[in-house]
């Protein structure tokens, strides 16, 4: 019962359903955006996540130095199921711009 109402809230547990899910979500917000601004994709039983916020759309339109300069921060650490995260960012005066992830 309880592992029903977690799915039920949160999404399916680790695997094909939680894939399927994310997928959904995906979708569902690419659709409100009214743009492809997440991508999902398989590959070698691998999956990538590529996240471009209206944010960083407008810094990609605007901001002549992202032409220039980028810096891929992978540094990052891994959580409880291998994922990790890279942020993609550009120069300015003020510091360092969200440019993807």
């Amino acid at each position: 019962m309880s592992q029903f109402v977690y799915e039920k809230t949160y999404g399916a547990s680790p695997g094909e359903g939680m894939v399927y899910d994310l997928e959904a979500l995906i979708n569902s917000y690419n659709g409100e955006q009214s743009v492809g601004c997440v991508k999902i994709r398989r590959e070698h039983g691998r999956i990538a996540i590529a996240a471009f916020t209206l944010l960083m759309r407008r810094l990609h339109e605007g901001h002549r130095q992202s032409g220039e300069l980028v810096v891929v921060d992978a540094s990052s650490g891994m959580d409880k199921y291998d994922c990790r995260v890279s942020l993609i960012s550009t120069h300015s005066v003020a510091g360092g711009l969200p440019f993807g992830c």
